[in-house]
């Protein structure tokens, strides 16, 4: 085909898209996939399109739209080819938020609400000043009426049960609408509040997405619309378990998502990604590494007090040691193919564009634990449980925060690292008062210096007594100390452990490695003396 033509033929197309009717169907989002730091979102149109070249305006979107992850699909009884997408800012003066435009309503039905219930006291305090003005001139009235000789009693008496009475109803009226100001002006100071949060939340500004296409043969269609927000995150949540008795620890996964997009996302199909679409797809590049002999840069104090030409002729080479680094460049995690799994809520969900964590069961497992005990009974009298699991479940663990239960009994908080799929991970469930830690000094006794040895001994003794009051055996590990003397003038000497520890360092740390069977008990003996110089007085005693 010559090539006049085939220029010709594309003028004429692109004449003909360029003059096709824009559609503004209406749209929803149909689906949306939450990962830590964004999402990507699906929002779905159903048309009925003519032949021939159309535009499809999808109208408004979110101002945190990711121009560059706009993606176009669709299917239906029509043929249809895609020919491209074009991306706009828009600006309005009002938001396009519903909640929003309704908060407005609220506040503009309750400041006319406001008003007139001002208006009604101010009704009712010109009544009470109309009555009271009553009540004054009356009360002249019978001071004359005495003063001449003539009171009208039974006149005075009607006038006074009148005012009486009208001035107790406007007084109590006036005290009912002042309470109901007040409660109008607290829903007012509200409704205010929340919609300077929104405001703060939701900007102005927009998008708006022109799908061109080129319908061969008209029909129904469902056209998709592709694209990626930012403001978005999800975290996860762990209940974990732990169940001794049985060797095993549940596990509740949960999540809470949060989304500031600018979109409410109503009745949509979630799915949770543990990927992270931000971390670099290439690997990192090294870098040559230089090495070279430290030159100190001059102090400013010698530079100041050199001659002129000195101070200039030192600025090219502070140049070219500027130039002779390379800064650093900030890369992104790898990301490891592990991390490649996906949650899928198993119901419609709706999380509007509050910022709010909206919180949400996903899994639930058993798995294999290692449970251990460590106790310091000479800082505290308890057991804490130790669990090293293996991570068999079918996704990694990421970061977050966890609530901590020995059966039943709920002993604390605490995070979850990032565990990949195979590895281990060692947690802390606290104290568990199945295992019983007892810690006392049975022995302190000082002897006095004799008359010819002027040297002072403290005896001391302890003992810790550890019982299992659990059904099954558990692994302990105990740890105490013996003084270690920093002076040659004050010795550690006549020392007696039982049973002998399974380690001991330089430090005076004291390990014993203990299996106790249910219901058992064992004792720890510690006894040793301190010599010192009489007339000194040893810290740490």
């Amino acid at each position: 085909m010559p090539r006049p033509f085939i220029l010709l033929l594309s003028i004429l197309i692109c004449a003909d898209v360029a003059g096709a009717a824009d559609l503004a169907p209406p749209s929803t989002i149909t689906a949306v996939t939450v990962y830590p730091d964004r999402t990507a979102v699906t929002r779905t149109a159903q048309l009925t399109l003519p032949a021939g070249p159309q535009t499809v305006v999808f109208d408004p979107l979110p101002a945190t739209l990711t121009p560059t992850s706009l993606r176009v699909s669709g299917k239906g009884a029509a043929t249809v080819r895609i020919l491209g997408v074009e991306l706009a800012d828009r600006f309005s003066e009002t938001s396009a938020l519903p909640e929003m435009n309704e908060l407005q309503a609220a506040i503009d039905t309750q400041q006319w609400e406001l008003r007139q219930t001002g208006d009604r006291m101010e009704v009712l305090a010109s009544q009470e000043k109309f009555l009271s003005s009553i009540e004054s001139s009356s009360a002249g009235s019978a001071s004359r009426e005495v003063a001449a000789g003539k009171p009208d009693v039974a006149a005075w008496e009607r006038t006074l049960n009148f005012v009486g009475t009208r001035l107790t109803e406007v007084k109590a009226k006036r005290l009912e609408q002042q309470k109901r100001k007040k409660a109008q002006e607290d829903r007012l100071e509200t409704l205010r509040k929340r919609l300077e949060a929104m405001q703060q939340l939701k900007p102005l500004e927009g998008k708006r997405a022109s799908v061109l296409l080129d319908v061969v043969k008209g029909g129904e269609f469902g056209l998709e619309l592709g694209y990626t927000v930012m403001q978005t995150t999800w975290t996860p949540l762990y209940t974990i378990r732990a169940l001794p008795e049985s060797g095993e620890a549940e596990f509740d996964l949960a999540a809470d998502i949060r989304q500031q997009s600018g979109e409410n996302w109503s009745n949509i199909a979630a799915r949770l990604s543990t990927a992270s679409p931000a971390a670099g797809t290439a690997p990192p590049e090294l870098r040559p590494w230089w090495l070279d002999i430290y030159e100190p840069r001059p102090r400013f104090k010698a530079l100041r007090e050199a001659p002129m030409e000195t101070a200039v002729a030192a600025a090219p080479r502070k140049a070219e040691m500027a130039e002779d680094r390379e800064a650093e460049q900030a890369t992104a995690g790898i990301v490891d193919s592990g991390l490649q799994v996906s949650f899928a809520l198993q119901r419609p969900v709706t999380i509007p564009s509050d910022g709010v964590a909206h919180r949400f069961s996903l899994d639930h497992q058993r798995i294999t634990a290692r449970f251990s005990y460590l106790a310091v009974p000479k800082l505290r009298e308890s057991a804490f449980l130790h669990a090293t699991l293996t991570n068999s479940l079918p996704y990694p663990l990421l970061p977050g925060s966890a609530s901590l239960f020995i059966g039943p009994e709920f002993v604390g908080s605490g995070r979850v690292p990032h565990v990949p799929m195979g590895e281990e991970v060692r947690l802390g469930f606290g104290e568990d008062r199945q295992i019983v830690v007892k810690h006392e000094q049975l022995k302190r006794e000082k002897s006095a210096p004799g008359l010819f040895d002027k040297t002072l001994r403290l005896r001391l003794s302890y003992r810790t007594t550890v019982q299992n009051l659990k059904h099954v055996p558990v692994d302990l590990e105990l740890r105490d100390q013996l003084p270690v003397s920093q002076n040659n003038q004050v010795e550690v000497k006549d020392v007696e452990i039982s049973p002998p520890p399974a380690k001991r360092d330089e430090q005076g740390l004291l390990t014993w490695q203990l299996t106790l069977q249910p219901r058992e008990k064992k004792e720890i003996l510690l006894s040793f003396t301190v010599e010192y110089p009489e007339g000194t007085i040893v810290s740490g005693l």
